[in-house]
């Protein structure tokens, strides 16, 4: 039997199957899809925490006031271990999933983590005085684990912020070299697929993978998406801020991203993130390789941690005196694609990308696209960001 080569973005079509689950046919979806016994209140500046088993899609309903005098109304996610999805409903509590999608006014079902709807006089549904219902929870649960988010209301004024701040998490003269390339590896999530970046400019230029922002059709997610950094190996990456596509390359299979706002839409002022820069030499033989990313394995939940895995150069793929891959034996998985891989001295030499798989022998190969690589507009372009 052939070899096999696996592409490493984590792609909702070939995910586990909680994933498999939010895209089946809409009957099957339904079936799953439950709401919780009980509709709770909601009060403005009340944190109502929230714990939902995963044996199934549940989502917990809440039933809110909307003053006469209110112009504006906030319904937010904070602390969530995952994705949220928020449907909002109006005139009465919804019977079940059926009767919620085919009632809800309003939907916010994203790869976002931490969710915020926002409801005005001059918004479209536009807010009225009355009796709303928010109904919150997962369509694409893990198993195993459940799923913790606090959910918020407030009037004519947004809700206190996430938590922690933005980064860079910590002061770029005191670094490591490791923990600068942890800095600067990010996780993408896109509406269909999450994997892995490298931050290489302080004003927020990432390098990834193509396939990353694929969707199943083979279409390019170019805008909405969500970039997490990590602020300690030990805890989940936190979503924070937005990127666009700026470039893309199919036959390397690489993409250039731009980081464009915080989490809420803010433009940034003057951003100063913790970049990595590329090594100016290609690696040799042998030479010790690390690789960091955020692949599925590396967590239960939608978000996980950061995952280190070691190896060395175990050769190359050269076409026309031009260094293609970088071959390895270190262990990449799915969700690893787009991230870092480093040399020995952990500077920023190949993009993970895909895996060469052989289910006879159940040997694996690692393929890393090199930097030097990259297309010459695009170093340039990194190389300007950086001076």
């Amino acid at each position: 039997m052939p070899a096999q080569r696996w592409l490493l973005a984590l792609v909702a079509t070939l995910a586990i199957s909680p994933v498999v689950i939010a895209l089946q046919d809409p009957a099957t979806e339904t079936a799953e899809v439950k709401l919780a016994p009980g509709v709770l209140d909601l009060k403005p500046s009340v944190a109502a925490e929230v714990n939902l088993p995963s044996d199934t899609a549940i989502l917990q309903g809440f039933s809110l006031e909307v003053p006469r005098e209110a112009k504006s109304m906030y319904l937010a996610t904070r602390d969530a271990n995952a994705d949220v999805d928020l449907f909002l409903v109006r005139d009465r509590k919804a019977k079940d999933y059926a009767d919620l999608e085919e009632r809800a006014v309003l939907e916010s079902a994203t790869a976002r983590v931490n969710e915020t709807i926002t409801l005005s006089d001059t918004t479209d549904p536009a807010l009225a005085p009355g009796r709303w219902w928010i109904y919150a929870g997962s369509l694409s649960p893990e198993e195993g684990e459940e799923l913790s988010f606090k959910l918020l209301l407030s009037f004519d004024k947004p809700p206190e912020a996430a938590k922690g701040g933005l980064p860079p998490f910590h002061d770029a003269a005191g670094l490591t070299p490791l923990r600068r390339a942890m800095d600067a590896c990010v996780r993408l999530d896109t509406e269909t697929s999450s994997g892995s970046g490298t931050m290489v400019t302080p004003a927020g230029l990432i390098v990834t993978c193509r396939h990353v922002l694929e969707d199943e059709q083979g279409g390019l997610q170019t805008e909405g998406i969500y970039v997490s950094f990590t602020r300690s190996a030990r805890n989940v990456a936190e979503q924070t801020h937005i990127a666009k596509l700026v470039e893309a390359d199919k036959n390397l299979d690489v993409a250039l991203l731009q980081v464009v706002a915080d989490i809420d839409g803010q433009p940034l002022e003057k951003p100063n993130f913790t970049w990595l820069p590329m090594a100016a030499v290609e690696p040799e033989l042998d030479e010790d390789l690390r690789c960091l990313g955020y692949p599925a394995i590396g967590g239960p939940r939608t978000l996980c941690s950061i995952s280190l895995t070691r190896g060395i150069v175990s050769g190359f793929v050269e076409r026309k005196g031009v260094l293609q891959w970088l071959k390895s034996d270190c262990l990449i998985s799915a969700g690893n694609s787009g991230g870092t891989a480093l040399n020995a001295k952990l500077e920023y030499v190949g993009i993970p990308t895909e895996a060469l798989h052989d289910p006879d022998t159940m040997e694996s190969l690692g393929y890393i696209r090199p930097v030097s690589a990259l297309p010459k507009k695009w170093l340039d372009k990194i190389a300007a960001g950086t001076k």
